[in-house]
C-alpha cells in the first residue's frame, strides 16, 4: 500500500555540518601545482629564447585550464557537492546545474586548445624528418581539433531550451533533454579519448628510428608521450560517466523521501568523485606531461644538487631520470637520428643526418626539439 505522506521539501537554509570538501581540495591543489608547472615552462622557454608556436598555443590552454579550476574549485564549494542530497537547497542546485553547463562549453575549448599544443610540440620536434606523411598528419589531426571545437561548440546549446531553464532546478525538467545531454557527452568523450589515444602513440614511428640502444628509446618515448597519457584519464571518465548514467535503482531511501528526488539525477551522490576528479586529471596530466620535455634540464639541475645534499656518493634515483637521454651523440653518414643535450636551449635537439633522411642533399638538418 502506497503511503500516504507528502514528500519533504528541500531546505531553504545552508548547512553545511556534513559536507566532504575533499573534492574542492584536490581540483584546486590540483589547478595551482599544474599552472606552476606550465608557468615554469614557459618561463624557461622565454628565457632561453626558445619560445616557439606550442609555447604560445600553450597560454590559451593555460588560462582556459585555470578558468575550469575556478569554476570547479567554486562549483564544489557552493553548489553542495560532499552533501547528502536532501540537504542541498534550491539555490545550491542552481549551482550545480550552472557548473555542468558551464563544463559542456569550456571542456572542448580546453581540451582542444591543449591538443594544438602538443600536436605543435610534435611538429617542433619531427619537422625536419624527410617522411612527408609525418607532417601531413600533424596538418590533418591540426585540422580535426577545429572541427572538434566547433562541432561541440554548437550542440550543448541544444541541451535546453531555453538554455536559462537549465539552471532553474523546479523547472529543469521541463525543457532539459536528459538523454541529448548523455548522447553528446558520450561522444565528446569518446572523441576525446580517441584522440587523446592517437597523440599517445604518434611519436613512436619517428622514436623508433633513432640510431640509440632499446632502452633509450623507451625512455625518449615515454618523455614524448607524457602530454598525451591522458587518454588514461579520458578513458576512466568515458567508463564511469557511462555506467554511473544507468545507475537508477541504487538510491539511498531516505533521498526518496523528499521532492527533489523526483527532479535531480540520484547519480548526484556521487558526482564529485565520478566527474569532477576525472575532469580535473584529465588536462592535469596532459599539461604537466606536455611541460616535462622543457622542463628536463631544470628537472636534471635540481635533482642533481638534492643528490649532492642527501647523498655523498653517486645520484639518486630521480636524478638518473635524465639520463634516459645521453648528452651527446655524433650520427655518422648513414645512420638514422641522434638526440643530444644542449643547455644553452633548455634540453633536447634532434639531427638528422645521412643520405636519406635530411632535409637537402648533403647537408645537416638540424632542429631544436625543445
Amino acid at each position: 500500500m502506497a503511503s500516504s505522506q507528502p514528500m519533504l521539501p528541500p531546505p531553504t537554509e545552508i548547512n553545511d555540518a556534513h559536507k566532504v570538501y575533499s573534492i574542492a581540495a584536490w581540483c584546486i591543489v590540483l589547478g595551482i601545482v599544474t599552472s606552476l608547472c606550465v608557468l615554469w615552462r614557459l618561463g624557461l622557454r622565454f628565457q632561453t629564447s626558445t619560445f616557439g608556436a606550442d609555447d604560445y598555443a600553450m597560454v590559451p590552454a593555460l588560462l582556459l585550464y585555470i578558468g575550469w579550476t575556478a569554476m570547479a574549485g567554486y562549483v564544489n564549494l557552493h553548489a553542495g557537492v560532499g552533501k547528502p542530497l536532501w540537504e542541498i537547497t534550491i539555490g545550491e542546485y542552481a549551482v550545480w546545474f550552472k557548473g555542468i553547463i558551464g563544463s559542456a562549453w569550456l571542456y572542448p575549448a580546453m581540451t582542444c586548445a591543449i591538443r594544438i599544443s602538443i600536436l605543435l610540440f610534435y611538429q617542433r620536434i619531427f619537422v625536419s624528418t624527410p617522411q612527408a606523411r609525418i607532417k601531413y598528419a600533424i596538418w590533418l589531426l591540426l585540422a580535426l581539433q577545429a572541427v572538434y571545437l566547433v562541432v561541440y561548440s554548437i550542440l550543448p546549446a541544444f541541451i535546453c531550451r531555453p538554455l536559462f531553464k537549465a539552471w532553474h532546478p523546479l523547472e529543469r525538467q521541463q525543457y532539459f533533454n536528459d538523454w541529448y545531454y548523455y548522447y553528446i557527452q558520450v561522444a565528446l568523450y569518446s572523441t576525446s579519448m580517441a584522440f587523446d589515444a592517437i597523440l599517445l602513440v604518434f611519436p613512436l614511428y619517428p622514436v623508433s628510428k633513432l640510431q640509440l640502444p632499446l632502452k633509450k628509446r623507451i625512455g625518449v618515448s615515454v618523455l614524448f608521450m607524457m602530454g598525451a597519457a591522458a587518454s588514461i584519464a579520458a578513458a576512466y571518465k568515458l567508463g564511469i560517466f557511462v555506467s554511473e548514467m544507468q545507475r537508477y535503482t541504487d538510491i539511498n531511501p531516505e533521498w526518496l523521501r523528499y521532492e527533489m528526488s523526483t527532479r535531480v539525477p540520484p547519480q548526484f551522490d556521487h558526482y564529485g568523485r565520478t566527474f569532477w576528479i576525472p575532469s580535473q586529471v584529465e588536462p592535469t596530466v596532459a599539461l604537466i606531461g606536455t611541460s616535462l620535455p622543457a622542463l628536463r634540464q631544470s628537472i636534471l639541475s635540481v635533482s642533481q644538487r638534492l643528490s649532492t645534499i642527501f647523498t655523498s656518493s653517486g645520484s639518486s634515483s630521480f636524478g638518473n631520470f635524465g639520463k634516459i637521454l645521453p648528452k651527446k651523440r655524433v650520427s655518422k653518414a648513414g645512420e638514422h637520428e641522434s638526440l643530444s643535450s644542449d643547455d644553452d636551449n633548455v634540453g633536447l635537439r634532434m639531427n638528422y643526418v645521412g643520405a636519406g633522411l635530411h632535409a637537402g642533399k648533403g647537408g645537416t638538418n638540424e632542429h631544436n626539439m625543445v
